[in-house]
């Protein structure tokens, strides 16, 4: 079956606006990709979704914070509805998703990509995570890469493999005579199944009832606005004018990797619609000077980083930490980074720093990284650290100069994992510290050779917390 996409620019898309529709609608009507069904690879990723409830029931709850907003800026843009759907087969849309090779955010962007695409990374704030840059920087990478091929598959492909890779496959084809469309390519095996996942995906959500799943409602509607900022801000200030928990403000900004907002923009950050207006309203009645600050110090002869926390009110200890100093040396002219107005003490007094368990993790290293024991880490999370740590686990680390506060227990689910790519049960069992045995267990694996990326591997966590 022959492919061929029909891009049909002549038909004016218009941003959503009906809030009693269904997203999925919205986005089947925009829909312009033709596609082989019969392809022996899209038909093998179709076969995934037949009758799998669950994985529909995941794909619209992952979904439900940045879809819209992915599928609106196509739109915008006059680009296929179906290039917003890429986030699903990146990452699940989990901006903090990280790949072998260092990709991250829902886009996964690698650094070197993202430096072409003007995405800013620094201590404060990481572009690829952030939903609106990102978004952004990839829909301006595809059109980059559609221009370059003339083709949509082709520039997919080309966002999975590198166009370098792309362009060489075809001008092999090329000088054999054969065909350079995607099919024809001699492609990475991800990337041969990179494209299919996406039609496939594409073909599910378009006719559901054909595989015996229906999908959730999304509405047709914003889940956030964008709040312009009058300078850095600390985000537990945002989360106390705001009224919403800090996991909340993370959740929808997670390019900021720190406390605050990045000292040098973006001056925005993302809040759910209908706190946005009134956080505005609030933030434009607060006096300038009670917002969190931070000032540029240079150092003084005769400094010390006492005599500094002193003035500035603030820890030493803590300032130590802001500006990354392993010892007390400082010197003359050296640039430190200091806090200033009277809110930020009271704010920042009781607030943790926020860590997310990494695969190879354990109590004692998460200990050793922040300089607390592992009694303080078990008090603090109220987790029992003859457990395993669980990959991506919220961890909440109060340094000696904050006051200790005992959280209540984070409950502790079962998780169907979906395979990904380069996964193998080793892999899976390091990553949540869980024994291989009790994983082929669980699946009724007989050989753990046999998994392949998209299987859905149940994690009975409840069994052991």
């Amino acid at each position: 079956m022959r492919f061929n996409l029909l891009l049909l620019f002549s038909i004016s898309f218009y941003s959503l606006s009906d809030p009693s529709a269904d997203l999925w609608n919205e986005i089947r009507e925009k829909m312009v990709f033709d596609y082989p069904l019969d392809h022996p690879s899209v038909k093998y990723e179709l076969e995934k979704y037949t009758d799998n409830q669950y994985v529909i029931n995941r794909l619209a709850k992952n979904g439900q914070r940045y879809l819209f907003y992915t599928v609106n800026e196509s739109i915008k843009r006059n680009l296929p509805v179906e290039l917003a759907l890429l986030p699903f087969i990146e990452s699940q849309f989990d901006p903090y998703a990280q790949s072998a090779t260092g990709a991250s955010g829902i886009w996964q962007f690698i650094l070197s990509t993202a430096r072409e695409q003007k995405l800013k990374k620094n201590w404060w704030y990481d572009g690829r995570r952030d939903i609106v840059a990102s978004t952004g920087a990839a829909y301006d990478y595809l059109i980059k890469l559609h221009s370059k091929y003339d083709n949509w598959l082709l520039a997919i492909a080309a966002y999975n493999a590198g166009p370098n890779r792309i362009s060489k496959e075809i001008r092999k084809n090329k000088e054999k005579g054969l065909k350079t469309d995607f099919w024809s390519l001699n492609l990475p095996r991800e990337t041969k199944a990179y494209v299919p996942k996406l039609l496939s995906l594409v073909e599910v959500i378009k006719n559901p009832e054909k595989f015996s799943v229906s999908i959730p409602f999304l509405p047709n509607r914003p889940y956030f606005q964008l709040v312009t900022l009058p300078s850095q801000v600390d985000l537990m200030q945002v989360a106390n004018i705001s009224g919403l928990k800090l996991e909340v403000i993370y959740e929808l900004n997670p390019g900021f990797n720190q406390w605050a907002t990045d000292s040098n923009g973006p001056f925005h950050i993302l809040l759910p619609v209908g706190i946005a207006d009134r956080f505005q309203i609030i933030l434009d009645n607060t006096d300038p000077t009670e917002l969190v600050q931070w000032d540029k110090y240079l150092v003084q002869k005769g400094d010390t980083l006492t005599s500094i926390a002193k003035k500035y009110l603030i820890d030493f200890a803590l300032l130590k930490e802001i500006n990354g100093f392993k010892d007390n040396t400082i010197y003359e002219n050296e640039e430190l980074i200091v806090p200033r107005g009277p809110s930020w003490i009271k704010d920042y007094l009781n607030k943790p720093d926020i860590y997310y368990v990494k695969a190879g993790d354990s109590f004692w290293s998460i200990a050793k990284k922040f300089n607390v024991t592992i009694r303080d880490l078990s008090i603090w999370n109220d987790l029992n650290p003859q457990k395993f740590l669980l990959t991506d686990t919220k961890i909440l680390i109060y340094p000696k100069y904050f006051k200790e506060i005992k959280k209540k227990p984070i409950p502790k689910n079962d998780i169907a994992y979906p395979v990904k790519r380069g996964d193998s049960i080793n892999k899976i069992s390091n990553k949540f510290g869980i024994p291989k045995e009790w994983i082929l267990k669980w699946n009724q694996i007989p050989d753990e050779r046999l998994i392949y990326p998209g299987q859905i591997i149940e994690l009975k966590l409840s069994e052991i917390n």
